[in-house]
């Protein structure tokens, strides 16, 4: 069994292929806090904690939707839709995001948004704890690590979960922020949703568990192990694609199903099939 593994491995390797590179994946932004947690509510005084109503779970840099819809446009751009894993499944978001995160950094603030600050302030204590705040390089209100903003914003991209049960990839054009829990994936060189669904495939989810890394029967879906990931191309990508389509079409809210006696579930997973068989084809 073991041998076979490798003979189907090295098949997959053999295919002529491309690789993604390191500036087409992208880590999730560290805030640095998102929230006050048990540890760093320790930083401020009984006085402190009671006036200003400080507990553990309240927002910091990542806050509740809609907190801040009263400020006006200036302040606003700043505010981002964030989402977490359990608002996504494969190829789409399950839910709409349930918080924001304040997407203030030291290359795109303006000088521009006091009600933000006079948020941050609150929990100054804790963001000069920071190294880049003691040496200079970051003042309280920076996000810790931001990341290249060109992987959230609108445009094509591939969410990818970092810890699942099930290899976890999601098409989007919409702006979407994410922080460790995911990678983000934008290239020019594949069609994103013919990407989307090799890597949502059985044939990537067996190559994942036999050369990435597992916790038990769950993937950790690293950086390193995405680079890896033999990617073929072919000039039929646009097929795969428009399968895709429908896959995201069937996700679409609705208030009935797609077509009448088949369960929405029952045509996600016939495309699944259709996609598995292709890319085994393929490779």
């Amino acid at each position: 069994m073991l041998f076979r593994s490798e003979s189907i491995l090295k098949k997959i390797q053999a295919i002529p292929h491309i690789n993604l590179t390191d500036k087409e994946i992208a880590q999730g932004i560290v805030p640095n806090p998102d929230v006050v947690n048990t540890r760093n509510i320790k930083r401020f005084s009984e006085r402190e904690i009671s006036e200003n109503k400080i507990k553990p779970g309240e927002g910091v840099f990542v806050v509740k939707k809609g907190k801040f819809d009263n400020l006006d446009d200036a302040e606003k751009k700043y505010i981002k839709p964030i989402f977490e894993p359990n608002e996504v499944q494969r190829y789409k978001f399950v839910d709409d995001y349930e918080s924001e995160i304040i997407y203030i950094t030291k290359a795109n603030y303006k000088n521009d948004a006091p009600n933000l600050l006079k948020h941050l302030s609150t929990y100054r204590k804790i963001m000069e704890e920071r190294r880049e705040n003691q040496n200079g390089r970051l003042d309280y209100f920076h996000l810790h690590w931001p990341r290249d903003e060109y992987y959230f914003e609108e445009g094509e991209k591939i969410l990818s979960v970092r810890k699942c049960d099930r290899p976890t990839f999601i098409y989007t054009k919409k702006p979407a922020y994410v922080m460790m829990a995911f990678n983000i994936i934008r290239t020019e060189r594949a069609n994103l949703k013919y990407l989307t669904a090799l890597l949502n495939s059985k044939l990537v989810a067996f190559w994942l568990r036999s050369k990435g890394k597992m916790q038990g029967n769950n993937y950790q879906i690293d950086k390193e192990p995405l680079l890896e990931i033999p990617i073929a191309l072919t000039d039929k990508q646009h097929i795969i694609a428009t399968l895709v389509d429908y896959i995201l079409l069937v996700h679409q809210p609705r208030k009935e199903q797609l077509i009448k006696y088949i369960g929405d579930d029952l045509i996600i997973h016939s495309f699944d099939e259709v996609i598995d068989q292709a890319f085994y084809e393929i490779y």
